[in-house]
């Protein structure tokens, strides 16, 4: 231990106490752990509690360590000692006195904490504190409660797998009076339902005491509950609807609603006037409303009549979205009731001519359902049969000929529709629909696209932040839901997080879901940064299919909130686009979860990154692009080093020429090495055969060119250049060869792709040029481009912003 260290918790000198600060941080990095184990000794005395001498030297002794431990990075070296220190605090009394003073051990335990939970994204550390810091929640310090709530919550956003394991301590705190423990369940709750779902009649009773953003949380709790288990809270729906004159709580309340109702809507009957009243109140709720009365009108004739009634009266008051949700549900009531279309029809039949493109397209199928119904020449096809073959390109960001400024905005085009004259609003509700209707739809009830893709869309978006606003100042627009409650509280963790990996994980610039011939997936799509006027990548992408779309998907959402001056919520169109990129994937794989559970999870931890960069290593994506310290962006290697390039190019033509090792032989394993002399001149390759004949390989058949490694991390040993029926290996004389000429070759063929030659680079300062042959230019012909794939819902843009400034 530093010996003035030992001198102040020797001695209990105060005096010396405030020399401690002088002392520079890695003089004392090492004595830290032994220095807490000291002030244990010292707190954990009878007489600790009334010598204030004591208490003002452990305090200041407790601020240096921690101010170490945060300048010096230590906190999982010394996490034990911490931890340790909190474990003596519980044995004493930590509850306040008679004149509302903490006790001095509750000031220490106050103090660790902080510093233990500075650290909440350290798996390491969160193991060891977190199944002591729960444990103060049973003490009777209502401050010291409020505390550690606040670092649960912290702890949960990276750690809910860790925080669940005491889920039945914390409902207990819950029940006992600290309500404010509640913003917890919504982030653990996925991990351990059971004790949740055990105590929902106790948790439904202390709503009407709870403050109002822990009222939400209970409610989004219960919403989620709904999915699963919606009987559960059926003998609650009176009491949930009381809720419901509050603008607060509506949104959080119907969420929950559409969900149960989609499952069991009988309960729902008794209160159809309370959703008219909602309808009529909170028009910006609508479309929930119109989900529940379609619901309702599934159980037998009766219902559906008065919901079609419902829904004929809502034609003309209601907005463009609500307007063609309730067309959906028509649609859908009409499958089993087709009477009630052959009524309806002349009405619907009005909206033909006006309204959105949805919408017109919605009256037209009515129409036609109308006539099948009528003629009964066919039979009744799915309503998710119909979408195949549409696709739907979602921008983000400002296209780059837009007339218009700001971020985030959200533009929709469609392409290719089929015969059936599906909408881009129904392709878009397909994967949902397919991966929810088997698990909360009976079977013997016709499924609305509405229904199942609008309550999935919708119940992700339960959590409403209350903040010091009355409900009478409400805007009238959605209030903020899940997405933008996480992103408001945790903003500066989220800038934070996209700064520090800027520089290891390319963000990329498109994501695009593709439909293979066996199942979907994502394509990842990048940029140049600096798109110089050489530049490899400026107008056409580097592309690869990834395996790990979860945390790419993940990481694109992260960066676009860090990018945005404020918390974006599910219903801004650059976090929507991306959601309907999640759900359009669901279908292939049903355990990734909903969109909210994916970007409220914790941060992709250093495993995930390392997928990440392991895939793009095995892109070649780093034999191509580099980060540029000094800019903050990642570049191609001609933008980044535009001097190597000189020797490559001869009047904006790539020439490069030299012997080379091919690989040849008809057997893999009697395959030979044997050297010829190649040239690569603008649009081909040229190289001599045994015979002196001489062969060419244009560049436009070239797919692909990658260096050959045995790891991500080993210098390259050979290159491969790809065509669509062929692989070419070759070997050069070293690793700096091999560079020299898988650069050149990714040169000629960006040139390729553009169409012509590269502009002239500037000479560089006088010096001796290489060896390479100079070969007369030959006329670049276009690049043969890969058979594209069909892109089935979604493609995403991120802003460019988002990789080009340090946030």
């Amino acid at each position: 231990m530093h010996e003035l260290f030992a001198k102040v918790l020797n001695q209990k000198d105060l005096s010396k106490a405030g020399e401690l600060f002088t002392l520079d941080d890695g003089d004392i990095a090492e004595d830290l752990s032994e220095v807490l184990t000291k002030i244990g000794e010292i707190v954990d005395t009878k007489d600790y509690a009334v010598i204030d001498n004591d208490q003002s030297v452990v305090e200041i002794c407790v601020t240096r360590v921690t101010t170490a431990i945060r300048e010096t990075e230590t906190i999982e070296k010394h996490a034990p000692a911490l931890v340790h220190l909190l474990e003596l605090c519980q044995n004493h009394n930590l509850n306040p006195s008679s004149h509302d003073r903490d006790p001095p051990h509750a000031k220490v335990a106050s103090d660790v904490m902080s510093c233990l939970f500075t650290h909440y994204g350290k798996t390491k550390v969160m193991k060891q504190a977190i199944p002591i810091v729960v444990n103060f929640l049973s003490c009777d310090n209502k401050e010291l409660s409020r505390n550690v709530s606040s670092y649960l919550s912290l702890a949960a956003l990276d750690n809910a797998d860790l925080l669940a394991r005491h889920m039945e301590l914390i409902i207990t705190s819950i029940l006992r009076g600290n309500y404010i423990l509640s913003t917890v369940l919504p982030q653990i709750y996925s991990q351990n339902r059971q004790p949740i779902i055990d105590n929902v009649v106790k948790l439904v009773e202390i709503l009407d005491v709870c403050e109002s953003s822990e009222r939400v949380s209970l409610i989004q709790v219960m919403g989620m509950i709904a999915r699963n288990n919606p009987k559960v809270l059926e003998e609650h729906i009176s009491k949930f609807c009381t809720y419901l004159s509050s603008a607060t709580m509506t949104a959080v309340v119907m969420v929950m609603f559409v969900d149960m109702a989609t499952a069991s809507p009988a309960p729902f009957v008794d209160h159809v006037t309370k959703l008219h009243q909602v309808a009529e109140q909170h028009p910006a709720h609508i479309v929930q409303v119109l989900q529940v009365i379609g619901a309702i009108g599934s159980i037998d004739e009766t219902q559906a009549r008065s919901s079609m009634k419902y829904f004929m009266s809502s034609l003309s008051l209601a907005d463009q979205t609500a307007l063609t949700v309730a067309l959906q549900e028509i649609k859908a009531l009409c499958l089993s009731h087709h009477a009630l279309l052959a009524e309806n029809i002349e009405e619907i039949s009005k909206l033909a001519q006006s309204g959105s493109s949805a919408v017109r397209i919605l009256v037209q199928q009515l129409k036609e359902d109308h006539k099948k119904y009528s003629t009964s020449e066919k039979e009744m096809k799915s309503v998710s049969s119909q979408t195949e073959g549409t696709v739907t390109i979602i921008t983000v960001g400002n296209p780059p000929n837009a007339s218009y400024s700001g971020s985030n905005v959200a533009t929709v085009q469609q392409r290719n529709l089929p015969p059936s004259n599906m909408s881009s609003d129904q392709s878009l509700t397909k994967s949902s629909r397919t991966s929810t209707s088997n698990l909360r739809v009976p079977s013997d009830r016709p499924v609305s696209p509405a229904s199942t893709f609008m309550s999935d869309r919708m119940s992700l978006t339960s959590a409403v932040t209350v903040g010091s606003q009355t409900v009478s100042t409400l805007p009238p627009e959605p209030i903020r839901d899940g997405v933008q409650h996480f992103c408001d509280k945790h903003m500066t963790t989220i800038r934070n997080f996209i700064s520090h990996i800027s520089a290891r994980i390319p963000l990329p610039d498109k994501c695009s879901i593709i439909k293979g011939k066996h199942r979907r997936y994502i394509r990842l799509n990048f940029l140049c940064g600096a798109q110089g006027e050489q530049c490899l990548y400026s107008k056409i992408f580097f592309t690869f299919n990834t395996k790990v779309p979860k945390t790419w998907i993940h990481l694109m959402f992260l960066a676009i909130q860090a990018q945005a001056p404020a918390a974006l919520s599910q219903q801004d169109s650059s976090i929507s686009s991306l959601k309907h990129c999640w759900d359009s994937l669901l279908t292939e794989s049903r355990g990734n979860g909903g969109f909210l559970a994916l970007v409220t999870s914790s941060f992709p931890s250093a495993k995930d990154q390392d997928a990440l960069i392991h895939e793009l290593h095995y892109a070649r994506f780093f034999d191509v692009f580099e980060f540029n310290a000094a800019k903050k962006y990642w570049a191609c290697f001609m933008c980044n080093h535009p001097e190597k390039m000189w020797n490559f190019l001869q009047n904006g033509t790539p020439v490069i020429a030299g012997q080379l090792k091919e690989k040849k032989g008809r057997w893999k394993f009697l395959k030979r090495w044997k050297t010829r002399y190649f040239t690569l001149s603008g649009a081909q390759i040229t190289y001599n055969k045994s015979d002196s004949r001489k062969e060419t390989l244009p560049v436009s058949k070239i797919q692909s060119v990658k260096a050959v490694r045995k790891g991500i991390r080993d210098i390259p040993k050979a290159f491969e250049i790809f065509t669509e029926d062929q692989t070419y290996t070759f070997k050069a004389k070293d690793h700096c060869n091999i560079e020299q000429w898988v650069q050149c070759l990714h040169v000629a063929l960006a040139q390729q792709h553009k169409g012509g030659t590269l502009p002239l680079l500037p000479p560089p300062a006088p010096s001796s040029r290489g060896g390479n042959s100079t070969v007369k230019k030959t006329e670049s012909t276009p690049m043969k481009r890969e058979a594209v794939k069909r892109t089935e819902n979604v493609v995403i843009e991120r802003p460019r912003s988002v990789m080009d400034t340090k946030l």
